[in-house]
Formats: structure tokens, C-alpha cells, sequence
């Protein structure tokens, strides 16, 4: 009786070996989720409203059809008048739709002044988590804004800075800069001690130490930071572009379409929101923290626990 051996290769065991794992089903349809069960939720509530309380409560097909409308209306009123447009015009008239006008205004005030706020923000906090004098400085401060709803602050804005886009600006930064500062300060003053005594054994630099060390170390608590930061700012958004007095703004539309009773303009507005501050997700904070945070391991090294779904 013969044994045949078959033999298998070692595993690769490189560190600069590629991983590849089998994404599942519920991976790829996880980003469409949210929007999924808010839908069917208000497609219920739609069914059970009659009356005038179905006017309040339009179904999705219909919400679906206002979207299309926001989006192609003026073209189709141009083929209406002129059936052989020419190819050029259909971009002119599409260029021309209110929900895109509405999302372009968002889409640059709004990453901009989160910008400003983090640029300030994150200086200050590592001031406050290196230096004492800073931090009995400013610590107070912020603990007693940061419970102050940034939208406190928009009447006195406007007469400070009057109506327009400035003053939307300041208030979506000044309201996106507490909690960046604040976990800044955090994650800096939550390093491991261990790590920074073992870099100055080694005689490194102050600027080393907080190159390699600091910064690394307190990484995972800033980008829980920027998070945040975000969200404070787009809830601060909405009620800056309400009261400033723009006239384009996805905040201002849904403010607008009030009057008028539109609420199918509002969830179409409100579905292009959600649908923004996931893409800032996707390509502002996830890439940066594949690269940094779990390339480095900082979330192990701090005691998380590495679950991916």
C-alpha cells in the first residue's frame, strides 16, 4: 500500500505580501442600506397618511419623479419649445437644474469652512496637549463653547457680518473647530507614556518624538475628531444657510420649498445630503486612515479591537 505525499507550499509570510479578502454582499450593499430602510419607513408612513396629511407625506415613485424634474426639468422645457436642439444646449440646459445649482453651492462652502476650522483646530489642540500654559488656557474656553449650539450664534453673525455666504462660512467653522480642538487635546494628551520615554532613551528630538510618536499615537482620537467636526458642521450648515439670507444652498432649498409646501423637494435634498456626507466619508477620512491609522496598527496598539464587517 503506497502513501503519496503532496507537498504544499510554505505561506507566504512577507510583510509586503497583498491580502485580499472576498467582499461580501452585505460589504457592497452596506452603503445603499440607510437609504433603503428610510425609504421604506416613509413609503409606509405614506400609505397610512389620507387626506390632507397625504399631501404632507408624498410616496417614493413620487419623490422619485420630483427628483427627475429638479434635475431634467429645463431641458425638457427646452425640447418642448425646440425639438431639434442642439447637442451642445442639452449640457447648457441641464447645467441649469435647481438641485444641481442648490448641491454646487453646498459642495464648496461647506468643505471649505470645515477646512478652516480644522486648520485652526488642530494647531490648538496640540498646543493644549504639549504645553500647560496653553492648555489652562484655552481648555476653559472650549468646555464653555462647545455646549452652545452654533446656530446660537447666527443672529449675531449676520449683524456682524451681514447676509451672504461669509457668515454661513464662520459659523460652519467656528462650529466644525470646538470638537477638532478638543479631540486634538485628547489624543495628545492620551499617548502611551511608554512610547515617548522609550524615544527620548533613544536622544530623540522634541520634534522627533512628536513626529513619530505624538503624532501617530494621538492619530485615531484626531480623526474621531474630524468626524465630529463634520457632523457639527453640517447641522450648523443648515441652519446658517436658513437665516444668512443665500439664495442657493441644499439647507436654503429645503428652507424655500417650506413655503410652498414641497415636500417632495425637501427628501430630494435631504437624500443629496446624506448622499454628500457619505462621499466626504468615503473620500476624505477612509482613505487617510487606511493609510495611516490601520496601516500603522494605532488601533491595535491603543487596545481597539480590530472588526471588520
Amino acid at each position: 500500500m503506497s502513501t503519496t505525499q503532496t507537498a504544499t507550499a510554505p505561506p507566504d509570510l512577507s510583510l509586503d505580501a497583498p491580502t485580499r479578502r472576498a467582499t461580501s454582499l452585505w460589504v457592497k450593499v452596506r452603503p445603499v442600506y440607510p437609504f433603503l430602510v428610510v425609504m421604506g419607513l416613509w413609503q409606509l408612513a405614506a400609505m397610512q397618511a389620507g387626506g390632507n396629511y397625504g399631501l404632507l407625506f408624498p410616496t417614493v415613485d413620487q419623490i422619485a419623479v420630483r427628483a427627475w424634474e429638479l434635475v431634467t426639468g429645463p431641458l425638457m422645457r427646452a425640447l418642448a419649445a425646440n425639438p431639434n436642439l442642439p447637442l451642445l444646449d442639452y449640457f447648457y440646459y441641464l447645467g441649469q437644474s435647481p438641485i444641481l445649482w442648490h448641491t454646487l453651492a453646498t459642495a464648496w462652502r461647506l468643505p471649505l469652512a470645515f477646512a478652516l476650522g480644522a486648520l485652526v483646530g488642530v494647531p490648538i489642540g496640540i498646543l493644549m496637549g504639549r504645553y500647560a500654559f496653553w492648555e489652562s488656557f484655552f481648555v476653559p474656553l472650549l468646555a464653555v463653547l462647545l455646549p452652545i449650539p452654533a446656530l446660537a450664534w447666527t443672529p449675531m453673525a449676520i449683524l456682524w457680518f451681514g447676509l451672504g455666504d461669509l457668515t454661513v462660512i464662520i459659523i460652519i467653522a467656528f462650529a466644525s473647530f470646538l470638537p477638532v480642538a478638543m479631540a486634538v487635546w485628547t489624543g495628545v494628551k492620551t499617548v502611551n507614556p511608554v512610547w515617548i520615554r522609550a524615544a527620548q532613551s533613544m536622544n530623540a528630538s522634541k520634534m522627533t518624538i512628536f513626529r513619530t510618536v505624538v503624532l501617530p499615537g494621538s492619530l485615531p482620537m484626531i480623526m474621531g475628531g474630524m468626524r465630529l467636526g463634520l457632523a457639527r458642521a453640517w447641522r450648523a450648515g443648515v441652519g446658517a444657510e436658513a437665516f444668512a439670507g443665500i439664495r442657493w444652498g441644499l439647507s436654503a432649498g429645503i428652507f424655500n420649498a417650506q413655503e410652498f409646501l414641497d415636500i417632495a423637494f425637501m427628501m430630494v435634498a435631504i437624500a443629496v445630503l446624506g448622499l454628500f456626507g457619505y462621499a466626504l466619508e468615503k473620500t476624505l477620512f477612509q482613505p487617510i486612515e487606511s493609510r495611516t491609522v490601520i496601516r500603522w496598527g494605532m488601533m491595535e496598539a491603543i487596545g481597539a479591537q480590530n472588526k471588520k464587517a
